[in-house]
């Protein structure tokens, strides 16, 4: 998540100078890393004021165009704190502050920005009025609140005592994405894969299996296969067991809760196996 962010600026070189003020943005993130777009050239670089809770909204100072004059176009950039509403600036480096602010816009509410694109004019060489950047676009994104995990119960049979032939069951089901919400696929994934790759599972199986002769192993693998497969299938299985048993099948069941309110729920194609009922109760992972 972004919680800086740094301009590139060409401080007003006069009259006789063809200035392009704000030539990059980029936004600086908690994991060390930077996202930046498309960058300019000129310029001194300066470093904002951090806010820990992102960036939630944005205002963009653009000098319209001056027909025949010098055009700078984007001047400067406001990125606003979430949820206090915070405003943040560069500082440290000399900004010529041409043109009118456009307005403040904001993300929806429980979102922040989390992506950047800019339109920035490339080198004419000094045939033609260079401008630098002139255009940007911010993404919103959601984060993740909290992951829950449980037991579905697919199957269960409790049998008639007394009989030991072999009865055969077929029961049906669905894994993969189960529902999306505001979401597209490639979004949910992203977020699954970095859901999967910092959670333990252990915890929720031992609660789940608690009391039954079901290996809470068995119950961890439900619940981490539940965010490995991709789209939504359907398959029947079979499982062969005597008319007097009692059989019942669980799918690991995973859903994942954003701070704008939408959830989407994710299922396992490994099944456990029990002679018991277990848990399905819910369990937080994160």
């Amino acid at each position: 998540m972004p919680f800086q962010f740094k301009l590139q600026v060409q401080p007003n070189g006069g009259s006789e100078f063809d200035d392009t003020a704000l030539n990059s943005i980029c936004l600086l993130c908690n994991n060390n890393r930077q996202i930046c777009s498309k960058l300019g050239f000129w310029g001194n670089w300066g470093e904002s004021s951090s806010c820990s809770q992102g960036f939630g909204g944005a205002d963009f100072q653009l000098e319209p165009d001056q027909g025949r004059g010098d055009d700078a176009m984007g001047n400067n950039l406001a990125l606003y704190c979430n949820p206090s509403g915070t405003e943040h600036k560069v500082s440290g480096i000399s900004i010529p502050g041409w043109g009118d602010w456009l307005g403040r816009k904001n993300c929806k509410t429980g979102t922040v920005f989390c992506g950047i694109q800019t339109r920035v004019q490339d080198k004419s060489g000094g045939v033609y009025d260079e401008t630098g950047l002139t255009g940007v676009r911010l993404q919103c994104c959601a984060k993740v609140t909290s992951v829950t995990v449980r037991l579905n119960p697919v199957f269960e049979t409790e049998g008639s005592p007394g009989h030991d032939y072999l009865v055969e069951h077929t029961p049906t089901f669905s894994f993969g994405l189960l529902s999306s919400g505001p979401f597209d696929k490639s979004t949910c994934f992203q977020i699954v894969d970095t859901v999967r790759a910092s959670v333990s599972f252990s915890e929720a199986a031992a609660s789940a299996s608690s009391g039954t002769s079901v290996s809470s192993s068995s119950v961890s693998t439900a619940f981490s296969l539940a965010l490995i497969a991709r789209d939504k299938q359907t398959t029947t299985t079979s499982w062969q067991v005597k008319a007097s048993d009692h059989l019942y099948l669980y799918q690991g069941l995973a859903t994942i809760h954003m701070s704008d309110g939408s959830t989407f729920k994710m299922g396992g194609d490994y099944l456990v196996s029990s002679s018991q009922k277990l848990s399905t109760s819910s369990y937080t992972v994160v």
